[in-house]
């Protein structure tokens, strides 16, 4: 029994357990390497540490709600879901579209990467041109970074990058795309937008072809 296990815990731990249950119901995300910015340096998280040391007793404790963790080893991430697909968080288009650029970001950059992490720095400016490169635009929307950070702020608070330096209101924050960002979007998701940004970029060179034929 649950009650059992946790008794054979340290006293400390014990006293712990409660804040790392309620860290991890409210990020949705733990992640293994997270910039600290008192320090300036990427250090390893105790909430990670402890949810590791304890992932069964943790596990079954949130049985008894309908949830369920996955501790992915490799890439350092703990990330949380609902049995029965429920108190999902529900994000807008634009978060989406950011989500959706920053997961391309991070699988086309971590191969090429030296860092010793799994995360991937990156700045807003950055990811802007990103977009931009790849005909990605925000609808009915001009793309400039204070238009964006809304929902850098809300991908920060759930552990899905992590902030370095600047501001999200002056659009020039610079920040580590983290490794959850892999179970943030799923493979459907992804698939289906990026269905629709190919078929939006055909347009567009079909349009511009037909402009440049009447210009002649």
């Amino acid at each position: 029994m649950f009650s059992e296990e946790f008794l054979k815990i340290a006293p400390s731990d014990q006293s712990e357990f409660g804040s790392v249950i309620n860290y991890l119901l409210l990020k949705g995300f733990v992640v293994r390497d997270i910039f600290d910015p008192k320090e300036k340096v990427m250090r390893t998280s105790e909430y990670y540490r402890f949810i590791e040391r304890h992932f069964d007793l943790i596990n079954d404790y949130l049985k008894y709600s309908g949830w369920h963790i996955e501790n992915d080893s490799i890439l350092g991430v703990v990330a949380l879901s609902n049995f029965y697909s429920e108190n999902r968080t529900k994000i807008d288009r634009e978060t989406s579209l950011i989500l959706f650029v920053l997961r391309l970001i991070y699988e086309n950059e971590k191969d090429e990467s030296n860092s010793s992490t799994q995360a991937i720095y990156i700045t807003t400016p950055g990811l802007i041109q990103v977009m931009i490169q790849d005909g990605i635009t925000m609808p009915g929307k001009r793309l400039y970074g204070r238009g964006i950070a809304k929902s850098l702020r809300f991908l920060a608070n759930h552990n899905i990058i992590s902030k370095v330096s600047g501001s999200y209101d002056e659009g020039n924050v610079s920040f580590y795309i983290l490794p959850s960002v892999c179970y943030a979007l799923d493979g459907d998701k992804i698939k289906a937008m990026s269905q629709a940004l190919d078929e939006l970029n055909r347009k567009n060179e079909s349009e511009g072809g037909l402009l440049d034929e009447t210009s002649n």
